[in-house]
């Protein structure tokens, strides 16, 4: 048995780290240490470790070392039969691991790695960009594809060209809260163009000709360094098709989450475990019910734009009520969609009507809803042109489509041009709109946030980064991700000046330090969890950060110790 001090020193080295580790030991004991190795490496670095006991809904996960030593401390494990898993990208676990965990005696479970016999089982969507052979154009097209399930399907097909056809056209009759398990129907009549470039591309790229793929499957390289010094914790909800959008902590630190899929809000007690939710009736019950965002706003109160139902609910945690407003009639038709939400520090409550391009603040005292055009020079129905949608591979941006939204101290709102590669604002008090276009050609801003000196963080999604815009100065900022196809999705700064955010195809957690430039990417343990908001804990020492892995049911907390 290897004392726990020892571990601590080979698990640490020097330095920070080991001053921490050394106070951590001094008031947790250690519950489980162990070492992870192969034949092929030796001792591995960056290989995940999640435990999880047995019939538990919680699970734990730490990342070995350069030395290949991985620990948990008690606060994580309590006395329980856990069984061990890992994520490493190329192996899997020589034989099934489970262990017990008894109070007052660390255990100690060593690991020994196989290479696997199913790496592609193992790609994410964002490896598989990597590997697929295509233009530039090609795979910024199949990138939109891992919005709504991983590529692993379509790698995995056989449909040849005209398969491929017929099923584009059936999937984009579905709406966005579709996957493949539960398509949901849009609710209007949609007659989409063909698209027999793209099928062509699908059926040259999947198994309609070859047994096996005939292109190498490249992977990207395990966690090194201070991407290893996270502890990472996951809770299931009890519906395993929950599709929780967002994550969002409250002043009381509990973790709300909604459902893309169903009427449905529900509540994490990080301190128990405990999962309890609500649900609301339809406003239109043939139209597709889920939601895409929530955020709390003044008094603790929850928002919820109704994505296709065409209002706005809140729910007040201490009644435990909803209350709705429907959209301005003359607004609210089949195609309506209200996707965000902004709660302004005036109790007022910013969301836009994204068919109509209009911006709603509605101010729940009166119940009046004001509405004000977020692009008021762009006139489609002049260009010959509805809703346009331009996903980057158009060589100059063509209309606009707004996605995510954000208050600043003074009440402004603040918008993601998506389509167009601006940054808007809407001024309060006159009602002006000011767009701030992103210095990267196509960027796709998607979500954003407001921090302490209203200056505006955003995912540039299409662009690999995040961007900053003072509204100041009106100037930005751009800083890439490392790896290719994270596609950032949100951005937010905590309390220290990092800035966080995430993507769809990576199951990566990026932290950005903007003085230096520098990342850090911490991996989550399960494969395909599709992020798209992520939640500051500025009262957690050292801070820590909530995600909902949209595609597996999940809440995850991400939790760096330095």
């Amino acid at each position: 048995m290897i004392s726990r001090i020892a571990v601590l020193v080979l698990a640490f080295g020097f330095g920070s780290a080991a001053s921490w580790a050394a106070q951590e030991a001094s008031l947790t004991p250690m519950a489980l240490t162990g070492h992870v190795s192969s034949e092929t490496e030796g001792p591995m670095e960056g290989v995940l470790v999640r435990a999880k006991g047995i019939g538990a809904t919680v699970s734990f996960t730490a990342v070995t070392n350069r030395q290949g030593f991985y620990w948990f401390s008690a606060r994580s494990l309590t006395p329980q039969t856990y069984t061990l898993d890992i994520r490493a990208v190329g192996y899997d676990l020589e034989n099934a691991v489970q262990v017990q965990v008894t109070k007052g005696k660390p255990a100690s479970a060593d690991l020994k790695l196989v290479k696997t016999k199913d790496l592609a089982a193992q790609l994410t969507s964002a490896e598989w960009l990597l590997s697929v052979p295509g233009t530039e154009e090609q795979k910024a097209q199949l990138f939109r594809c891992a919005a709504c399930h991983s590529l692993a399907p379509i790698v995995h097909s056989t449909y040849d060209e005209q398969g491929w056809e017929t099923t584009l056209a059936r999937m984009r009759t579905y709406s966005e809260q579709s996957v493949i398990a539960h398509p949901v129907p849009l609710p209007f009549q949609v007659n989409p163009a063909p698209d027999p470039a793209f099928a062509e591309y699908l059926a040259s790229i999947n198994l309609s000709s070859r047994p096996k793929w005939d292109y190498v499957l490249k992977t990207l390289p395990r966690p090194t360094g201070r991407a290893t010094h996270v502890i990472v914790t996951e809770y299931d909800l009890p519906d395993p098709g929950r599709l929780p959008h967002e994550a969002d902590l409250d002043a009381h630190g509990m973790v709300w989450y909604n459902d893309f899929r169903e009427p449905v809000i529900g509540r994490v007690n990080p301190r128990t475990g405990e999962v309890k939710e609500w649900s609301f009736p339809p406003l239109k019950p043939t139209f597709p019910p889920g939601s895409l965002s929530m955020e709390p706003g003044v008094g603790g109160l929850l928002w919820i734009p109704r994505f296709r139902q065409g209002g706005i609910t809140s729910f007040d945690p201490r009644t435990e009520k909803f209350e709705t407003w429907t959209d301005p009639p003359e607004l609210n038709n089949a195609r309506t969609i209200d996707a965000q939400v902004a709660p302004a520090p005036d109790g007022t409550v910013w969301y836009p009507n994204l068919d109509s391009r209009d911006l709603y603040r509605l101010d729940p005292k009166t119940g009046h809803i004001g509405v004000y055009p977020m692009y008021p020079d762009f006139h489609p129905e002049a260009a010959g042109a509805g809703i346009i949608v331009q996903f980057a591979f158009n060589k100059t941006p063509v209309g606009h489509f707004t996605y995510g939204m954000a208050a600043d101290s003074q009440s402004n709102a603040y918008f993601c041009d998506i389509v167009g590669g601006n940054i808007g604002r809407v001024d309060a008090k006159t009602g002006k709109v000011t767009l701030f276009k992103t210095p990267t050609l196509n960027s796709g801003p998607r979500r954003l946030s407001v921090d302490s000196q209203d200056r505006v963080w955003f995912g540039e999604y299409y662009a690999n980064s995040v961007g900053m815009l003072d509204p100041k100065t009106g100037k930005f900022q751009e800083w890439v991700a490392p790896t290719p196809w994270v596609g950032p999705y949100p951005a937010k700064q905590d309390k220290n000046g990092n800035v966080w955010t995430a993507g769809m195809s990576t199951d990566l957690i990026l932290r950005l330090d903007p003085r230096s430039g520098q990342f850090i990417e911490y991996m989550l343990p399960t494969l395909d969890a599709n992020i798209r908001h992520v939640d500051v804990d500025n009262s957690s020492k050292p801070i820590a950060v909530w995600v909902a892995e949209v595609h597996k049911g999940k809440i995850a907390r991400i939790e760096p110790w330095d």
